[in-house]
């Protein structure tokens, strides 16, 4: 849900996905495999007064997972007081809070910086113009830090020039295109990694602790990273299910894996440090994305070990080259995971005893 003005619903531009709140969700879509829903509340001309009186009404009835807040411009221009702003700002950030989204998961930015542009002349002086905008600016990143949501300055983007023809709209005022794109991407470059967590929210109980069991190892293991390898390794720690059963009948193993995956990791530089919550890969990510979808085709309710072991062998990281290597292929892993069926606990099992059976028909032995 995007709350603002004539920025976040971009005034000027030929075509509302053009605008940064757009290219945001997009991203998103791109990079977890989640179909992004997005709600753009911003109004063309609103000040924060507006914003509580007709934006707060309709956001209270959603119930958004994500939020960006840009507003203050037009209480520039129309001469509002530093600390009345700073009231009603401090109001629609409660509102937020209210809403239940997670304060990693809102994003308060600075008002760009228009003051030298053409079509502020009539607004004021340029030096005046800006000297308002980085006093309201202080108090967006103030008021936003108390409430622990992201706080993102665009202020250097919009203060550029000479970007071509497409970095201004027509009304030599508003960002054009490129400058909506240049926005995005650095909103993205801060908010990625909290973001990207939203996927975890469609994880079932035990996908959910293959993640956290990946973190563990990776942090074990001294990397910097989490790969796909420690995705791989946590399906084989994870305790149940018919996932790591499959696994173990290929002859695929933790120990195996751990030595492999050892191996194949450059070693930590002498007196470097490891992260206590290493980063994801950008292959990781992208498996855990394939997983998300993987889980939409097939209709399931919650993303699954299941779908995540799917997702590693369609990958390219070192997973897939230990899966391929014990002779798993993606047709012979989809075959065997359809007759998976979950427990109470989300945890995929087949009947007791079905095993060997199973496996010999999988792997063409008689």
């Amino acid at each position: 849900m995007a709350l603002g003005d004539s920025y976040t619903i971009g005034t000027g531009l030929q075509d509302e996905s053009q605008n940064f709140p757009s290219l945001l969700a997009r991203r998103l879509t791109e990079e977890t495999g989640i179909d992004v829903a997005l709600v753009n509340l911003g109004v063309n001309g609103y000040t924060t007064t507006d914003l509580i009186r007709e934006e707060l009404p309709v956001a209270g009835s959603l119930r958004p997972e994500l939020v960006s807040i840009l507003i203050g411009a037009n209480d520039v221009v129309q001469g509002s007081d530093e600390a009345t702003y700073r009231v009603r700002l401090d109001e629609i950030y409660q509102a937020v809070e209210r809403l239940g989204v997670l304060a990693s998961r809102a994003l308060a930015i600075s008002v760009p910086d228009f003051s030298a542009l053409p079509g502020a002349a009539p607004f004021g002086s340029a030096g005046d113009l800006r000297a308002r905008i980085d006093a309201f600016n202080h108090i967006a990143e103030s008021e936003s830090a108390p409430h622990g949501f992201w706080y993102v300055d665009i202020s250097a983007i919009t203060r550029a020039t000479n970007h071509g023809n497409d970095w201004l709209a027509d009304d030599g005022l508003h960002p054009g295109p490129a400058q909506h794109r240049a926005i995005a991407d650095r909103l993205w470059q801060d908010v990625a990694p909290a973001w990207r967590r939203v996927v975890l929210s469609r994880f079932s109980p035990p996908a959910h602790r293959v993640v956290e069991l990946a973190f563990a190892e990776a942090v074990g293991m001294q990397s910097q990273y989490t790969g796909s390898e420690h995705i791989l390794l946590s399906l084989l720690k994870l305790d149940g299910g018919s996932v790591r059963n499959l696994l173990g009948e290929l002859g695929i193993t933790y120990q195996g894996v751990r030595k492999i995956s050892t191996a194949m990791l450059e070693r930590k530089p002498k007196g470097a440090t490891s992260r206590q919550s290493p980063i994801l890969t950008t292959r990781t990510t992208e498996v855990l994305a394939t997983a998300t979808r993987e889980a939409a085709k097939a209709g399931a309710a919650t993303v699954g070990p299941e779908h995540l072991l799917i997702a590693l062998i369609g990958s390219d990281g070192i997973a897939y080259h230990i899966l391929a290597d014990a002779g798993v292929t993606l047709p012979r892993i989809r075959t065997a995971i359809e007759g998976l069926k979950p427990n109470a606990e989300g945890v995929s099992q087949r009947p007791p005893g079905a095993w060997s059976r199973f496996l010999g028909r999988l792997l063409g032995k008689h």
